[in-house]
């Protein structure tokens, strides 16, 4: 049906995940396909995963090393295999979707509002946020609702300073009720082979001074699991966002907005360290750009995180906001927020789609900057797919 050329191009490549554009017949996919590798010394069968659509895109996994400047072949052939059995899968109940690398989970999306502490005003309570977001070993690595900070919520999206209909409006602190971004729907969920997906809709609304409410922003937020093993969780965080009322939307610069990461309670600059893709650590990162930000666990048995902005990014390599060793009394204080605003402004125009695309990986022991560097690379740089049909 399709040949496939993957090179490594300029980097050393390991277990990278590619994909590649198909065109196939409905009587194709009802028979069922299957994907080889052809080498030297034979063919081998490779879990795949069709991504059906306007612009169908076969996605897989090549194992192993893939050397700088080398090529491996890949065919796709008629057969009897259907690509949607899968051990991963996601599971839906009254207030989440949990998504799982195999049969571990990986994430909980919740798209039901966070229950809130005894006394806390309901201004606080949000939904659209990913939380546990888990170790492989089962480590649970975010926070939400600390005292110090009640409206952080794990892993989250959220603008702070900015201009709606000549009106300040800031979507971060939900305290001041000017506005807050909720889950309003879920637009399709996959599962396979390769990977899962969910996409949801995510409203930006602003609250006006009659006591309703205007959506001013829409975002359309896919969280893609991949299949990844057991070693290691992958997962692709992708923020599409256009305006929904014509006066658009203008992000003031200001030094928190964006994609936020909130550590777990027991994290701070002791039990943790943090290292960027420039060689900074927690009490010399804020305000610097960075490419990708590491947080590795210092004690035994370590867990850790790494979380990557695409270079396609508005103002990328984003600065980042940290909190430094001594902040929030130094207990409790891991909190990374890559903010494209941070330096510069971004007026956001009604009719124009913009995209931000995030990879956060979770591990298990201590990662190296190489480790990271790898990741990264395969991240941003993919390998080339040639496709020859």
């Amino acid at each position: 049906m399709a040949r496939f050329e993957v090179s490594a191009g300029d980097y050393d490549r390991k277990d990278v995940f590619v994909h590649a554009p198909v065109q196939l017949t409905a009587a194709c996919l009802e028979n069922g396909l299957e994907l080889f590798e052809v080498t030297d010394n034979g063919e081998y069968a490779v879990a795949f995963q069709l991504e059906e659509g306007k612009h169908p895109r076969l996605w897989w996994q090549v194992e192993g090393r893939l050397k700088q400047g080398s090529i491996r072949f890949f065919e796709l052939r008629a057969g009897d295999k259907k690509s949607n059995d899968s051990a991963t899968s996601i599971r839906k109940n009254d207030v989440s979707y949990i998504l799982f690398n195999g049969f571990q989970p990986v994430l909980q999306y919740n798209h039901a509002k966070a229950a809130l502490p005894d006394g806390v005003d309901t201004a606080y309570s949000r939904s659209g946020f990913i939380h546990p977001l888990y170790s492989p070993s089962g480590k649970i690595l975010t926070m939400i609702q600390p005292p110090d900070h009640m409206h952080h919520y794990g892993l989250w999206n959220a603008w702070t300073r900015t201009q709606f209909k000549g009106k300040s409006v800031d979507f971060w602190n939900l305290g001041d009720k000017q506005g807050r971004v909720d889950y309003a729907g879920t637009i399709s969920t996959i599962q396979g082979d390769v990977f899962q997906s969910l996409k949801t809709l995510q409203q930006h609304v602003a609250f006006n001074d009659k006591g309703g409410s205007d959506v001013a922003l829409n975002e359309e937020l896919e969280v893609r699991v991949f299949n990844a093993g057991r070693d290691l969780n992958r997962v692709d965080y992708i923020s599409s966002f256009n305006c929904a009322q014509p006066e658009g939307l203008f992000l003031e610069e200001y030094r928190y907005g964006g994609f936020v990461f909130r550590g777990s309670e027991k994290w701070n600059g002791y039990t943790v360290q943090i290292l960027t893709s420039e060689g900074r650590h927690q009490d010399n990162s804020d305000g610097h750009p960075a490419q990708w930000c590491m947080v590795n666990e210092t004690g035994k048995q370590p867990s850790g995180i790494l979380i990557m902005s695409h270079p396609a990014n508005f103002n990328h390599p984003e600065p980042l906001r940290t909190w430094d060793r001594g902040s929030n009394g130094g207990l409790a204080n891991i909190f990374i927020n890559f903010c494209p605003i941070r330096n510069r402004s971004w007026e956001m125009v009604f009719g124009q789609r913009y995209t931000m695309q995030y990879r956060v990986v979770t591990f298990d022991g201590r990662w190296t900057k190489e480790q990271a560097e790898q990741e990264w690379v395969d991240f941003a740089h993919p390998p080339t797919v040639k496709v020859m049909q």
